[in-house]
């Protein structure tokens, strides 16, 4: 028997078991994939996580994240920087893009992450650190077949107590912890149990994904944000340990010329026209581009009307809520998740009714509002991309104010080296935006500057300049 099953060992699921241990509780951790491999560089070159989709796309830390590491995974943090992580500060780079060298000389050092770009090597890390963690087993290869239940703690509810293996093993424990992802089969598993599916709700808003990584003898310079929005498409350049880099380009599902950039020579191409970010295409391509159709933005619903869909287990990140990677904050949103509801399992674990309420509580107090604040992006981005395919108008009435106010504020970033600081607490995980917006001031000088200022645009070619690249 376990104190804690937990189902997946990616990044949330890892975190999750290395913190209940650190509590002092026995933890078996069961993932379907194999093993990582004991070096990063053959973690890259051949570890395969088949019910990982994103596994080989690129991956970004936020600094929010980042933090979170270092307070409560050293172990997690000491291999990334084993592996050579490198720590990488995008305030500091757009502040010295600040006309007249408004932003120089400002601290920024809350918003320096630590980022491989390799989504393998940060799985490697957490891998390592939990192999290395007292209390933690990792069973690889062994995925959860089914739910063992016991005497029902709320009536007509599910008490889980354990769970059988697709090899037909019982693990029984006090806990289950679902963290096997946006796949997770947690729901269809309770209804087999007795109990009812977790309702679903779901934003659709999908994007496709297309990644190129280079390899060069120093990371290039940041001359935009590192995520920025260029008409009918975006362009993500993100930097890596030992001289690796990315770009990604994605476009709407809806955009079939865009797939074309699955051509290296077009992708080169199209990277090419983009003035400030031409020169992250100087580097050795490294092997063939990585493609990814994303899925909607959603969130499971556990607690229905204040009763759980069972007892005696709890969802955790993407198995709980998921979003499009579209600007990158997957893995510091689970870990986040992971944080708050960690210590509530460890204080209830044996009270299955306190430990439903309270995993509630915390996730509609961090993760759900996290969520939502991330949904709010693709609900204005999704929108400009179809607009700017189809040769339409702003698809925004300009005086809606939560259009509005998040272009006024991206703009006025660019302008200003306070608002720039405020913005990166928001882009970097670290302050909720309408905590950070109804601070005294910050709205009214948000304003100030993005109506006394050009409002901010990356340059790139025009829908029809893209489409003659793009044949």
């Amino acid at each position: 028997m376990a104190d804690i099953v937990v189902l997946g060992g990616g990044p949330t699921g890892l975190a999750t078991a290395i913190l209940l241990a650190q509590q002092g509780l026995d933890v078996v951790v069961l993932d379907r994939d194999e093993a990582a491999p004991n070096d990063p560089e053959a973690a890259w070159e051949s570890w395969q996580r088949r019910s990982v989709g994103q596994f080989r796309l690129v991956h970004f830390l936020q600094p929010g994240g980042r933090g979170l590491i270092e307070q409560h995974l050293p172990a997690v943090f000491s291999e990334m920087e084993a592996l050579g992580a490198v720590r990488y500060n995008a305030a500091e780079a757009q502040a010295r893009l600040i006309p007249d060298g408004a932003g120089k000389d400002i601290d920024l050092t809350r918003f320096e992450t630590m980022t491989t770009c390799r989504r393998p090597l940060i799985e490697y890390a957490y891998a390592a650190a939990a192999r290395k963690t007292p209390g933690v087993e990792v069973r690889n290869g062994c995925p959860a077949a089914g739910l063992v239940t016991g005497s029902e703690a709320i009536p007509g509810v599910p008490h889980v107590t354990g769970v059988r293996t697709a090899s037909g093993d019982t693990i029984d424990a006090r806990v289950v912890v679902d963290a096997a992802g946006r796949r997770s089969p947690l729901s269809a598993m309770i209804e087999a149990a007795g109990g009812h599916q977790s309702p679903e709700h779901a934003f659709e808003a999908g994007f496709v994904y297309n990644t190129q990584y280079y390899r060069g003898a120093s990371l290039p310079e940041q001359r935009d944000d590192l995520l920025s929005a260029i008409g009918s498409i975006s362009v993500l350049t993100i930097p890596g340990d030992n001289g690796w880099w990315s770009v990604t380009l994605y476009h709407s599902p809806k955009d079939k010329l865009m797939r074309n950039v699955r051509d290296p020579k077009i992708f080169d191409r199209v990277v090419r026209a983009l003035p400030n970010h031409a020169h992250w295409a100087d580097g050795a391509p490294q092997g063939d581009s990585f493609s990814m159709a994303s899925t909607a933005n959603t969130t499971r619903q556990f607690v229905v009307d204040g009763v759980p869909c069972a007892t005696g287990v709890v969802p955790v990140g993407d198995a709980w809520g998921f979003t499009n990677p579209s600007i990158g904050r997957g893995i510091t949103l689970g870990l986040m998740h992971a944080v708050d509801i960690a210590p509530a399992i460890a204080e209830h674990i044996d009270e299955p009714r306190r430990l439903a309420a309270e995993w509630t509580r915390r996730t509609e107090e961090r993760a759900a509002r996290w969520h939502a604040s991330t949904v709010d992006f693709d609900r204005i981005r999704a929108p400009e991309v179809e607009a700017s395919l189809r040769g339409l108008p702003d698809p925004f009435d300009p005086s809606d104010p939560s259009v509005a106010g998040s272009r006024a504020f991206a703009s006025a970033s660019h302008y200003d080296p306070q608002v720039l600081q405020w913005f990166f607490e928001v882009v970097g995980c670290l302050t909720l935006p309408d905590e950070v917006i109804g601070r005294d001031g910050v709205f009214e000088r948000v304003l100030d500057v993005a109506l006394s200022t050009p409002p901010y645009s990356s340059p790139g070619p025009t829908r029809t300049e893209l489409e003659e690249l793009l044949v």
